[in-house]
């Protein structure tokens, strides 16, 4: 469904104005319907993270944060993984929508179980523990307890200030040598349902502007694959792989010129990491 984004914008300035994430889920699945299930397939970024964490043997306890609706991607992994646990800052999940996504992904591939999912604790059948809201810059695990932690396009919905803390916090629980999978979207959100705009529209506002199409419940952070870079180099992981992904060939030319003293990967559309726990040193924000 095609929507001019200013007009989505000034939709989700109401859902921020009058509190309103319920109307906001509503339009998602019966307007918009991007909340809807009818054909999944198999994303790439779930095999990627399969393929990273039995290649760096890190499949014991794995630890996501920003699951979303549907554990489609959990239910996937379900298979090689031994315990995912599983969080959200605000309870998102839809029983409906996990059922659905665990039906046509049995069609197309083995999961851990064949169990119907009625409650949240019926995730055990598939070794997932779901918990929200669960602020994972603070958690409870111990000192060195996860084997591996994935994410896959949330990094680009939160504060820097915020990622700092979470990544801060990862490093604590990772055990030594643990590793982290993550996937990062730096497009332009807006662009997904507006075709008409550039997918780095949003690089053409100053703060101060973006401040006026920026909201609450969709905020987009616009760092790009070099801040990543420094923040995770910062906090003392060894970056072990990388990628960044160009998807924009007509980059208006007034974001180049004010992006043309930065490095290249500022045009990216998305990036890969994977990132290893220094077992040495790490300069922890926290202490």
């Amino acid at each position: 469904m095609n929507i001019p984004w200013r007009v989505k914008s000034a939709t989700f300035k109401l859902v921020d104005l009058f509190n309103a994430p319920r109307f906001l889920y509503f339009l998602q699945r019966h307007v918009t319907k991007r909340s809807r299930i009818t054909q999944l397939g198999i994303s790439d970024d779930w095999v990627r993270h399969g393929n990273t964490i039995n290649k760096y043997k890190a499949s014991c306890r794995v630890f996501e944060f920003g699951a979303g609706k549907n554990l489609a991607q959990n239910l996937y992994l379900s298979d090689i993984i031994g315990t995912q646990i599983v969080v959200d800052l605000n309870p998102m999940i839809d029983l409906d929508l996990v059922n659905t996504a665990r039906r046509l992904l049995s069609e197309k591939c083995q999961l851990r179980s064949n169990e119907e999912i009625d409650s949240i604790k019926d995730l055990t059948y598939y070794g997932i523990d779901y918990r929200a809201p669960y602020d994972a810059s603070d958690t409870d695990f111990e000192d060195s307890s996860i084997d591996s932690c994935i994410s896959t396009n949330t990094l680009e919905h939160i504060p820097r200030e915020s990622i700092l803390e979470i990544f801060d916090e990862l490093h604590r629980i990772l055990k030594p040598g643990g590793i982290i999978s993550a996937k990062i979207d730096y497009s332009d959100h807006y662009a997904h349902t507006d075709p008409s705009i550039s997918l780095l529209n949003f690089l053409k506002f100053s703060e101060t502007e973006w401040k006026l199409f920026n909201h609450n419940c969709h905020y987009q952070n616009r760092m790009r694959h070099y801040d990543f870079i420094q923040i995770f180099d910062k906090l003392g992981f060894k970056i072990v792989e990388e990628e960044a992904t160009y998807d924009e060939n007509k980059i208006p030319q007034e974001i180049a010129d004010r992006f043309d003293t930065q490095p290249d990967t500022w045009a990216a559309t998305s990036g890969y990491f994977v990132l290893m726990k220094d077992p040495i040193h790490h300069p922890f924000l926290k202490r």
